[in-house]
């Protein structure tokens, strides 16, 4: 017996599900909407608005509706593959200044200082958290927010409705974000590198003169204080840098 799906999915259903399904896995990792500690309704609803708006416009790019019940299943959950592998890529370049902040917070002896990070949900190190929401904030008063969503609709001509992602090129993406990413993590902690390499051999140096005196113990609060120093002076070019990279990303994911 073969079930009729026109007869469930009448009208314009089929094709705002199907639209639904990419967007709704997309924004679900969207930065300052996909968060934690983001109610799941008001991602519902955004999903839904953004359905709503786009889903006229994305009609002549979407097959015909299946005729039967796994092709259907097949077709949603390639859709939500491509939606999920663009939110994990957003959220990728999020991760770069966490792992800045995680860099910066062991050369400023802040790594001690734990607090609940809203992006991630877990216990994260000061400069981290303070990074990563001040990164989201500067994704959205910058705009960068407008090509992420425009990015988001591009994929419709880089990935047609209907075509499998090819598990090499998710890889290959992958990969070379992963390795970008790091080195873009590497250029921002740099100066807190070098600073502290300095520092300690400094402080070696003077640990072999003056045997008899816990020097790292002592300065401990001006390593603390420079850092916070440091991070004050740096914090406009860290941001600045790590925008350039977000966009050039998004943009030619976007094509």
């Amino acid at each position: 017996m073969t079930l009729d799906l026109s007869a469930y999915l009448s009208g314009h259903v089929f094709q705002f599900m199907l639209v639904f399904t990419r967007l709704g896995a997309g924004l679900m990792m969207f930065p300052g909407i996909g968060e934690s500690f983001v109610s799941p309704r008001i991602r519902l609803l955004f999903a839904l608005s953004m359905t709503l708006i786009l889903y006229p416009v994305l009609m002549s790019q979407l097959p015909e509706m299946p005729t039967d019940i796994p092709k259907l299943f097949a077709l949603m959950a390639g859709e939500a593959l491509i939606g999920v592998f663009f939110g994990a890529i957003m959220r990728l370049l999020i991760n770069i200044l966490e792992t800045a902040g995680a860099v910066i917070s062991i050369q400023t002896g802040l790594s001690n200082a734990m607090i609940l990070n809203p992006t991630l949900a877990q216990q994260s190190a000061l400069p981290s958290v303070f990074l990563g929401i001040a990164g989201v904030t500067a994704l959205f008063s910058s705009g960068l927010d407008h090509l992420l969503l425009e990015a988001l609709l591009r994929t419709y001509q880089l990935f047609p409705v209907g075509n499998f992602l090819p598990p090499g090129d998710i890889v290959q993406t992958y990969v070379r974000l992963i390795t970008q990413s790091f080195a873009i993590g590497v250029q921002i902690a740099a100066p807190f590198l070098i600073i502290g390499l300095l520092l300690m051999v400094a402080l070696g140096f003077m640990q072999r003169l003056m045997s008899q005196v816990q020097l790292f113990l002592i300065v401990v609060p001006v390593q603390i204080l420079g850092g916070l120093l440091l991070i004050a002076t740096t914090l406009a070019v860290t941001l600045q840098i790590w925008l350039r990279f977000f966009a050039e990303s998004i943009a030619g994911l976007g094509g």
